[in-house]
């Protein structure tokens, strides 16, 4: 063997010609450059002792005594017995928001909240969630507000908190002492508008609104209800000075201020604040649905003949909006949050200002279809707001209803005009009710045994024969089939009892 070195640097070169092993002291300096290649980017430390090496009397007798860990490893590498030992990794110090710099002092735990509510906010909030697609700057901005704006952070601490009481079974507490944070969003509030006039967009923020905003629901929700409108009458002057709904530039916010005032509205039976003077801001368009290919439905025409002509025209579109949604369902798409805005601004408010005789047909339908769009566009889907006002009114015209329609038993189910028939309006009225605005008490007191008979008349006897019906009016099933259902089968359930004690 005539075996050969050169030395470049701290990198031994080395050339073999030979078959015969080379000398130990070349040996030993292969064996090290080899293993240096091998151990080269790995997380665990070797620590290499010869198997007949001697240690130190505290090391040898700390071998002995405590037990081999899983992670170490013996390897051999030829006469040489390496001990490697996996180096730990320290545990992770503080949360996902231990970086977040929010706008004041806040709680760990009321964080915890206000991130808990955010994760399910639109699905618990809105009824259609799974059709609508809102913006993403939505879903981000209010993330945002709650670093740089101490009033919007302490508003969600204490409304995020009241929702989960009223989730719960409890009811939330009145007053500003309620909850600490109230407080604290009460005194900023009041600083923010005492700011001079040259700091008006400061005022009329996007973050300022959701402030007043919180406040008007907690209001709502609590009972207090000239609290609550004296907030919406906040509400109206912030808008004013962002040049109207339109100037906030945040569709969300708008969704969400409209459906306040209308649920209000409802509640308590007094005039919404917004479109209250349409020669100063005038109704919100109809949006066109032509552009979606949707188209009203011509059998609708000959009952819509014998309702009011503005009426009549609320009901086209908001069949077709319905139409709309069950497409996007059936195909897993969504909708933009602006079909949502003009559809329910443009139907409701124009509702809420109709008035027609009290128990004639006209004001029947128009009660069906606020209680029908307050289910769509205002219910939350956790907890059922509550209604003094609206329930007992929309009763009140069922009861006393006086129907100029086809006598039952001319009735034709495959004609163009069955929807007129009074069992089968009646059956879509009932459930619009029962589903939208009563309570348990009120179904099982009064309205399953009267539903029950009208199904009876028309020959229904299975939830899909009802949902025809339904269908057949207007219905979205997303939102309106699981209910529905429900009160289907808990009526008939109700009628078998009946004939066995009979």
């Amino acid at each position: 063997m005539a075996p050969g070195a050169k030395g470049s640097g701290a990198m031994p070169f080395i050339v073999s010609t030979s078959t015969k092993k080379p000398d130990p002291e070349m040996r030993k300096l292969i064996r090290s450059h080899v293993m240096m290649g091998k151990n080269r980017g790995k997380i665990l430390r070797p620590n290499y002792r010869k198997a007949g090496e001697s240690s130190s009397p505290e090391e040898s007798h700390d071998s002995r005594s405590r037990p081999r860990s899983n992670l170490e490893k013996e390897v051999y590498d030829d006469d040489e017995l390496v001990t490697l030992t996996p180096v730990v990794v320290p545990r992770r110090v503080g949360g996902d928001l231990s970086f977040i710099r929010f706008a004041d002092t806040i709680e760990d735990s009321s964080v915890a909240v206000i991130l808990e509510f955010s994760s399910i906010a639109k699905k618990a909030l809105f009824p259609l969630e799974s059709c609508i697609s809102f913006a993403i700057r939505e879903k981000t901005g209010w993330m945002e507000a709650l670093t740089v704006d101490a009033a919007y952070l302490h508003a969600l601490a204490f409304s995020t908190r009241a929702y989960f009481d009223l989730m719960q079974g409890y009811t939330p507490r009145k007053g500003p002492t309620a909850y600490p944070h109230m407080l604290k969003t009460l005194r900023l509030l009041r600083e923010r508008l005492d700011m001079p006039e040259h700091d008006a967009a400061v005022k009329s923020s996007f973050s300022t609104a959701a402030v007043v905003l919180c406040l008007a629901f907690h209001a709502h929700i609590t009972g207090e209800h000239e609290t609550a409108r004296h907030h919406l009458l906040g509400l109206r002057k912030i808008v004013d000075l962002k040049g109207g709904l339109i100037g906030l530039r945040n569709v969300k916010i708008v969704i969400e201020l409209l459906r306040c005032d209308m649920g209000m509205a409802l509640h308590n039976g007094t005039k919404p604040v917004f479109f209250a003077d349409t020669i100063r801001e005038p109704y919100w368009p109809y949006p066109d649905f032509s552009q979606y290919g949707i188209a009203p439905d011509p059998k609708d025409e000959s009952f819509l003949a014998i309702l009011d002509a503005e009426l009549a025209l609320a009901w086209r579109t908001m069949k077709q909006f319905c139409a709309l949604v069950n497409r996007a369902a059936a195909a897993r798409r969504k909708l933009s949050e602006q079909n949502l805005l003009d559809t329910m601004a443009s139907v409701m408010y124009r509702l809420l200002h109709m008035r027609f005789a009290r128990s004639s047909l006209s004001e029947a339908v128009r009660l069906g279809l606020l209680a029908f769009c307050s289910g769509v566009f205002l219910q939350w889907s956790s907890v059922r707001l509550p209604y003094t006002h609206f329930p007992g009114v929309y009763w009140d015209n069922l009861v006393n209803l006086e129907f100029p329609l086809p006598d039952t038993n001319t009735y034709d189910s495959s004609s163009l005009d069955s929807n007129v028939s009074t069992p089968r309006l009646l059956i879509w009225l009932l459930t619009i009710g029962a589903v939208s605005l009563f309570s348990a008490v009120d179904n099982e007191a009064w309205l399953k045994p009267w539903l029950r008979v009208n199904l009876e008349l028309c020959g229904v006897d299975s939830w899909p024969a009802m949902r025809a019906v339904l269908d057949s009016f207007m219905w979205v099933g997303v939102v309106q089939d699981a209910p529905g259902k429900a009160l289907f089968d808990s009526t008939m359930s109700s009628s078998l009892c009946l004939e066995s004690v009979q």
